[in-house]
């Protein structure tokens, strides 16, 4: 090999080493910064999930509430939730009738009435010292009534309508 092409050669391999290291601290910058902005992305994206639930949550609180209000012709029912079950009459008259919640416990509670060719529960708990109505028809038969704290059944109370 001649000396020309040697000194090229080794000419260019200097200059690719020389700029070996700018470019991988370009590429290391270049990486810091994309994980700057993915960990942003995703407190982003978690802080907006969180005002979603939290809005949604709200919305159905107000649905609620605005259908909270029993029927004129609908017999009212005092239901009383505390942390160790349900207090309520354990036979009722079949027909409309008006479940008037109150939560006197100290966790948040939420209400079911099932049976046959029935379920029904708050789509959100009973806050403590909070109350909530639930309408519903009852038909004649057995039903269950149930309070749920953290997802597990509580004491339920067996319920006769004739």
């Amino acid at each position: 090999m001649d000396t020309k092409r040697v000194l090229t050669i080794a000419l260019a391999a200097a200059f690719v080493a020389s700029a070996l290291p700018a470019r991988a601290e370009e590429e290391k910058t270049v990486t810091e910064k994309t994980a700057e902005v993915w960990d942003k992305t995703k407190e982003v994206a978690k802080e907006t999930g969180e005002v979603i639930a939290d809005k949604t949550k709200e919305a159905v609180a107000a649905v609620e509430d605005a259908i909270d209000k029993p029927d004129a012709d609908a017999k009212k029912v005092n239901v009383q939730i505390t942390d160790k079950g349900i207090q309520m009459d354990h036979s009722l008259p079949a027909g409309k009738t008006a479940f008037i919640v109150k939560n006197t416990g100290k966790e948040k509670h939420n209400f079911e009435i099932e049976g046959t060719n029935l379920t029904k529960s708050f789509w959100l708990a009973i806050s403590p010292g909070d109350s909530k109505t639930m309408q519903v028809d009852l038909k004649a038969g057995t039903y269950e009534a149930d309070c749920k704290l953290h997802g597990t059944k509580e004491p339920h109370v067996k319920l006769t309508v004739k």
